[in-house]
């Protein structure tokens, strides 16, 4: 038994010893063997540019790597072996992939004499699916959506199986060697903002092969060969232009913030910004707008009438959204706006701007449909976004919409068409006027750097409870508006904003110009300013009894959602005070609300959540505590019968009118006060004067009237009132 274990091992060791010395021969990266119906080793994994030898050293053998499976085809002849090993050839393999091979005379193959080589190389997909899946040593260049999104399109093999989607003249998991600019995360979700797409309606974008092709270079490109002026031919078709600043190099306006993520068959390159191909369409009509140095104003205009969202809208592309849309937009110039505004006796521009018309004058420049230039004819009817009616004509000079000349048309978007115009479509400016005039009110927007003014609280005004006007202002400092004020009508003020926005106040002027309301901002409602109900404009039915004050107060801070309340005077409606049709949460609002004298009832509405935690509070003129149900765990019930103040008497003794009695209340004041004890249909001028005999503030007004003191010292002041009878009263008032 040993003579035979030595003999074997013997002849085992002269075998291999032989094999090496041919295998020096037949110099190579990889050996394989053959023997009768065995390549040894049967599967062998290389890398991209790796030789492999094969040896025979027994039987007769071919070596046929032609299956129509194999990245490349090779063969070798075949050859006789021996057990000194003949070399039959050395296979240089420079595509990666995973090669079949057999040895296929006669049945060899069938008797198992097959193997495999794995070509392994890191190709540009491989690289990009490390991006995607946040690879260690990539997950901070977080690109991973582009990098999902170039994979999809081009790579003919994705994840190991052949991908559907491949768009089929290149592959970024092939052989052919490219540079490709891969855009950031945050890049990719600016677009997806701009263009109004979550990441999957933006991935089936109908032209976002082309798009990503723009990304992508024939050829390598290392950081190193990167130089200024250098231009480089797309696959998309246009070319790419590299420039080198103070940041560093650039591809287009995008800034190349990471270099030389290698592959085999390429390199990556991380960028700021997608790239976007000339002659591409904008991404919305509002992105045409904000990307045109021309119309900046008009953009302005757009947001400052919250028509942003609507124009961003793409109902083509988003089939399972409810968007706005498509649209054609007349979109005026800087120049036309600054030239309009000057005709028709605005200060300025921004006054335009800021006018209450100007919400009117820009829905009229939009069409909810899409007419380019050669949908357009003479006769054309199209319905503005206003409702106003827009009749084109064509002729000799140009294209008018009601007559204003269309200057350039034709700039695309996915979701319509803007055409601009160097001139604005005529308006008419309606006549604000009641029976009793126009009354006017004044929005007071302080600048804070934390807040948008108001932040984006609106005033809703409602004459005898329809909604006339809804009214933000759009710039710090003071803009106004009017409506109509007719006799006999009731009209309310509702503020709508979120507590906290304390940088808010407003007035409202009759139309002799008196300030009759002027809202105070308090601490104990969180700093909104208040809404008022029950003003009566003229003086043919002034109220009789003066503003009372309710506090709705909401411990669960959900601001009384769907409640509200009913203040009738016998059979006729004071005022109705709905709350949430905006959730707007509170856990103290106070609401003025002028009444006349005698019964009323003040009928709840209970909240939908949580009426436990709601109750209110009711203040007579004097700001004295009438009714207190706020208790909690117990929903707020109806007061009824509650006479606020005592019926209507005549003041006039022994033929002279009697000296009103005029206090200011709170008093010490935080600063608000309401003047009290003036008639409804008195009419006041006053001053306020420092104990050092300096004029702080002039107001005036009818009836009884809160007023604001904006940045006033805590000290002792001197309140100065002339009533239009001639009487005139002085009241200290401590400013806490």
């Amino acid at each position: 038994m040993k003579a035979v274990l030595f003999y074997a091992t013997a002849s085992l060791a002269l075998l291999f010893g032989s094999l090496q010395a041919v295998n020096a021969q037949c110099e190579s990266d990889q050996t394989i063997y053959l023997t009768d119906f065995t390549f040894t080793p049967s599967a062998l994994t290389i890398s991209v540019g790796e030789s492999v030898a094969f040896i025979n050293a027994q039987g007769t053998h071919n070596v046929d790597g032609t299956s129509e499976n194999n990245p490349e085809p090779f063969f070798l002849e075949e050859t006789d072996g021996n057990i000194n090993g003949v070399c039959m050839g050395v296979v240089t393999f420079n595509t990666p992939g995973t090669y079949e091979f057999t040895s296929s005379i006669g049945v060899q193959a069938e008797l198992g004499m097959v193997g495999t080589i794995t070509v392994d190389a890191v190709t540009l997909t491989d690289q990009l699916l490390n991006l995607q899946n946040g690879e260690t040593d990539l997950s901070f260049l977080q690109s991973w959506q582009s990098s999902y999104a170039l994979n999809a399109y081009f790579s003919a093999t994705w994840n190991g199986v052949e991908n559907t989607g491949w768009a089929g003249d290149v592959d970024l998991n092939g052989a052919e060697s490219y540079t490709v600019f891969v855009p950031t995360d945050q890049a990719i979700g600016e677009v997806m903002e701009l263009i109004n797409l979550n990441q999957f309606d933006l991935l089936s974008f109908y032209d976002m092969p082309a798009a990503l092709k723009y990304h992508i270079v024939p050829g390598v490109y290392l950081a190193e060969d990167l130089t200024d002026g250098l231009s480089l031919a797309t696959a998309e078709g246009q070319s790419l232009t590299i420039s080198i600043g103070d940041q560093g190099a650039m591809v287009d306006d995008a800034n190349i913030t990471y270099t030389n993520i290698t592959a085999y068959n390429g390199v990556i390159h991380i960028i700021d910004k997608i790239l976007a191909p000339s002659g591409y369409p904008g991404a919305t009509v509002l992105n045409v707008i904000m990307q045109s140095e021309e119309h900046t104003l008009f953009e302005q205009a757009i947001f400052n009438e919250g028509l942003d969202d609507d124009l961003r809208g793409q109902p083509i592309l988003n089939d399972n959204e409810d968007a706005s849309g498509p649209f054609t937009v007349f979109a005026p110039t800087d120049e036309a706006l600054i030239t309009f505004a000057a005709q028709n006796g605005f200060e300025d521009v921004y006054a335009l701007l800021a006018s209450q018309d100007m919400d009117n004058i820009v829905n009229q420049h939009i069409v909810e449909s899409v007419y380019e230039s050669i949908d357009l004819f003479s006769g054309l009817q199209l319905q503005a976004y206003n409702n106003e009616i827009l009749s084109v004509n064509i002729a000799s000079d140009g294209t008018t919409v009601n007559g204003a000349l269309i200057a350039q048309p034709d700039l695309l978007a996915y979701n319509g068409v803007v055409h601009s115009m160097g001139e604005l479509i005529p308006y008419d400016f309606p006549v604000v006027e009641g029976t009793c005039g126009s009354w006017t009110v004044h929005m007071i927007a302080v600048e804070n750097s934390n807040y948008e003014p108001w932040n984006g609280a609106e005033l809703d005004i409602y004459s005898n409870g329809t909604l006339i006007a809804t009214e933000s202002p759009n710039s710090f400092g003071v803009e106004s508006f009017s409506f109509p004020a007719d006799v006999n009508s009731t009209i309310n003020v509702v503020y709508r904003g979120y507590s906290g926005s304390n940088y808010n106040d407003y007035e409202i002027v009759d139309e002799s110009g008196f300030v009759i309301f002027s809202s105070a901002s308090n601490q104990s409602n969180g700093g909104l300013p208040m809404s008022v109900y029950g003003l009566k404009p003229c003086e043919e039915t002034p109220s009789t009894c003066g503003p009372i004050e309710i506090v709705f107060t909401d411990e669960s801070q959900d601001g009384w959602f769907g409640g509200g309340m009913f203040i009738v005077s016998g059979q006729d409606p004071v005022a109705t005070i709905l709350f949430n049709q905006t959730y707007y949460p509170f856990s103290s609002l106070p609401v003025l609300v002028y009444v006349d004298s005698g019964e009323l009832d003040f009928i709840v509405n209970q909240p939908y959540a949580f009426a436990d935690y709601c109750g209110y509070i009711i203040k007579d003129p004097q700001g004295n505590v009438l009714v207190n149900e706020t208790s909690t765990f117990v929903p707020p019930p109806s007061t009824l019968g509650l006479e606020i103040c005592e019926a209507a008497t005549s003041d006039v003794q022994d033929g002279m009118q009697a000296p009103s009695a005029v206090s200011l209340y709170p008093n010490p004041a935080n600063g608000f006060v309401t003047i009290s004890g003036i008639n409804p249909d008195q009419r006041w001028e006053a001053s306020l004067v420092s104990l050092d005999g300096k004029l702080v503030g002039a107001y005036n007004g009818m009836g009884s009237t809160p007023l604001t003191f904006r940045d006033l010292a805590p000290g002792m002041y001197s309140m100065r009132i002339l009533l239009d009878d001639g009487q005139t009263h002085s009241i200290q008032l401590i400013q806490e």
